[in-house]
Order: C-alpha cells, then structure tokens, then sequence
C-alpha cells in the first residue's frame, strides 16, 4: 500500500511540475489538493505529498493560514539571487573540471552540443534550441566530478527553468547564448584558464540582465500565451548519435 502512495505521489508530482512549466498553472495561481485529487482521479495524500516536494523545490508557496498554496511568481529578486547563485556553482564547476583536466573528447563533445544549439536557432526551432542550451550547462558542471555542485545545478535550473522559457518571447537570446557557450569552447581550446573563468560569468551575468530586462514588469496574458504555445509544442527528440550519450537536464 505504501509503495502504491509513493508511486501515485511521484506521478502526481511530474503531472503537476509539468503543468507549472508549460504555464498551464502560472504564477500565483492558488492549486488545492481537493481541485487536484478530482482532476488526476487520486486520493489527497499523494496530491500533498506532491505539494510538499514541489514548496521544497521552490515552485510553489503554501498560502499562510491556508491548507492551499499557490504557483511562486517569478520576480526581479528571484531572477537576481537564482543567477547569483547558479554563477558561483558554474564558475567553482568551470575551476575544478579545469584541474581535472578537460579532455579532447568533452571538448568535442561541448562543441556537438553548440553545434546543435546552433542548428536548431538557424531552423527556428526554439525547444530543441532550450534542450541542447541545458544539455550544455549540465555536462559543463559534470566535468566537474563533484556531486554536491552537480545536485546543486541540477535544483537551481529546474527553479529557473520557467524564467528561461521568457527567452522563447526574444529570439535574439538564443543567438545570443550560441556566441556565449562558443566563447567558453574557445577559451578551453587555447588553453587560458582565466579566460574561460571569465567567459562562463560573463555568460550568466548576461543572461541575468536580459532576463531581468525581458521580464519586466511581469507576464502579460499575451506572453503567457506564446508561452503556453511553445511549451505544448511537441519537441523532437535529438537524432541518435547527436546528444553524446547526455540527458537533457531538468527542464521541460
């Protein structure tokens, strides 16, 4: 019986966690365990259960005095201390993977994955362009060989991967992020630590500002719906042979 509750509880969470990134649930939404019990046809202990795991991992807030929460708004602070903190882990990553030392072959396998990054941008192909951008990040911080900075990186994307959905609303981001990863490649092929230290925060210091300038003063309903659009659009999975081997990480 337990065994069966902790299924339902992970089913339950992956139904939910899918709905808060395809903005099916957007921010500041009030989600009640009762709507959601009758909607996935289960009982209420997995629902909450759900609930709980999702508040842990920061997209939900419980509402104070209330057994309901709601979907977390995304804020111009959020965006500020998540990139923050997603610098200190990528950079201390980029530092301890260059000690190891960077092989010819992850260096080859990094480029495969900008080259796909830049393929998918030149085909308008936005959500395949999003896979390859995560896949890039998670094998960088890989190279790392720690396990903390890489459980680390894998919580703070999957808290920011609905703010970077807000790069679907610009295209030109996604140009951008191709001449950022090519940067760091660069640096790493020439050998010069300092810059490709320099290179990785300048990346995500950038990302910061753009996502902080894009988002403004908050989620239009039009934005929400374009959103709504491109997180439905089915992706199609990567050819075999061109994702060397990696998952995609933790976004949609």
């Amino acid at each position: 019986m337990m065994e069966k509750e902790s299924s339902l509880a992970v089913k339950a969470y992956e139904t939910i966690r899918q709905q808060i990134f395809d903005f099916d649930l957007f921010p500041g939404q009030i989600v009640s365990d009762y709507l959601l019990s009758k909607e996935l046809n289960m009982s209420r202990t997995p629902i909450r259960q759900a609930l709980m795991r999702l508040e842990n991992e920061g997209l939900l807030e419980e509402q104070s005095g209330k057994k309901n929460y709601s979907i977390s708004t995304i804020t111009t602070e959020d965006i500020q201390d998540l990139f923050d903190f997603r610098e200190g882990i990528e950079t201390t990553a980029f530092m301890l993977a260059w000690r190891r030392g960077i092989t010819p072959d992850q260096l080859k396998a990094l480029q495969d994955i900008t080259n796909n990054m830049k393929s998918t941008n030149e085909a308008g192909q936005a959500k395949e362009h999003f896979f390859y951008d995560q896949q890039f990040h998670n094998e960088l911080v890989a190279l790392s060989n720690n396990k903390r900075l890489v459980k680390a990186h894998d919580e703070i994307l999957l808290q920011l991967t609905r703010m970077r959905f807000l790069s679907f609303l610009e295209n030109s981001l996604q140009s951008k992020a191709c001449v950022k990863h090519q940067a760091i490649l660069d640096a790493i092929r020439d050998q010069d630590y300092e810059k490709g230290r320099q290179a990785v925060i300048d990346h995500v210091r950038s990302s910061k500002e753009d996502y902080i300038n894009l988002f403004g003063n908050g989620l239009s309903s039009n934005s929400l719906c374009l959103l709504r659009y491109f997180t439905r659009t089915p992706k199609e999975e990567p050819e075999e042979g061109t994702s060397n081997g990696t998952e995609g990480g933790t976004g949609p």
